[in-house]
């Protein structure tokens, strides 16, 4: 009698091994979008915090500000783009104004309140809102 396996047996092992690595591959890119997206909210938050401690710090005695656009966001009047990464998009931009969300000085307020989203490209059901307060507050 032969020891060893059959051609079947061997294509079934590889067809489970195969299901294995599709279900891991598949996690990792759910964890890589999750993760896209928080760091993109925190970046966002970064950004309009940096804007009105500029603005809060009267450096160059201007107010400063950043507009929204759907893969960056934009520090003015320096115009320093920070891209948000490729997996998540801008979308539903509800500003006072437009989409510059400009800071006043001494108070760091603002008029131009609102909220915007930022979603998953592929995933269009996923998303976190971002909130810009009277107070100049990112949320």
């Amino acid at each position: 009698m032969k020891k060893g396996f059959t051609i079947l047996e061997i294509l079934f092992g590889i067809a489970i091994l195969a299901i294995a690595i599709t279900i891991v591959a598949l996690s990792f890119s759910k964890i890589n979008q999750s993760a896209a997206l928080e760091k993109s909210v925190d970046t966002a938050i970064s950004v309009f915090n940096e804007a009105r401690s500029l603005t809060l710090a009267s450096k160059s005695a201007t107010s400063f500000g950043v507009r929204i656009e759907s893969t960056e966001l934009v520090l003015v009047p320096t115009n320093t783009i920070t891209t948000f990464n490729n997996l998540v998009r801008v979308r539903n931009i509800n500003i006072n104004g437009g989409s510059t969300v400009t800071f006043k000085r001494l108070t760091g307020a603002t008029d131009n309140i609102g909220s915007f989203e930022i979603y998953l490209k592929d995933a269009p059901t996923v998303y976190r809102i971002v909130t810009i307060t009277a107070t100049g507050i990112t949320e």
